[in-house]
């Protein structure tokens, strides 16, 4: 399988058919018929003809509109088979955004687990012998479990958020994560 093909709908255009949208999908006249009878499918990245049955991704459509080979109708798209085409500067810097924010919240999600388990640790020995606290202890204790009320909050963020609200969160532990650097060296 090859990887990075054309978008369908930019060869087609490229091409000079005019397609028409419908829904989601884009028809085209495939045969010259009267009406459009090709259904082009963007998400999918595929076609189908209800005149004759071909279908496939835009390599096959290529073969199927100018009679080519799989290795010309490659060609004819610039593509090299075995080897991906150049990837779009624009797709390759939104890839990279996308994989740096899922690594960011990911390392969060992270840190706030492993946070909550030692917090809950301290809980679990707090409720076994409650007795043993002092009153110091209990208001150390009381500003803990105000942090994991605030860590089981962001961890709900985290799984179920809106978008901005993740981004929100990572700015802030950033900010957090700047100002103990700045503490520590100071």
């Amino acid at each position: 399988m090859m990887m990075n093909k054309p978008d369908i709908l930019e060869i087609i255009e490229r091409e000079g058919i005019e397609l028409k949208r419908r829904g989601r999908d884009h028809w085209m006249k495939h045969h010259g018929e009267k009406t459009a009878s090709c259904k082009l499918s963007a998400d999918k990245q595929t076609f189908y003809c209800f005149g004759c049955g071909a279908h496939g991704d835009v390599i096959d459509l290529i073969m199927a509109l100018h009679n080519l080979s799989f290795k010309d109708a490659c060609k004819y798209l610039g593509i090299i088979p075995g080897k991906p085409a150049p990837m779009d500067p624009a797709i390759q810097r939104q890839k990279k955004l996308q994989r740096d924010y899922e690594t960011a919240i990911h390392n969060l999600w992270e840190k706030l687990c492993l946070r909550s388990r030692e917090l809950y640790r301290i809980k679990l020995q707090v409720k076994k012998n409650p007795g043993a606290l002092t009153e110091q202890g209990a208001a150390i204790f009381a500003g803990l479990m105000g942090e994991l009320a605030v860590i089981e909050n962001n961890l709900n963020i985290l799984l179920q958020g809106e978008f901005e609200e993740k981004i929100n969160l990572l700015e802030g532990y950033k900010n957090d994560c700047s100002r103990e650097i700045k503490r520590a060296a100071a």
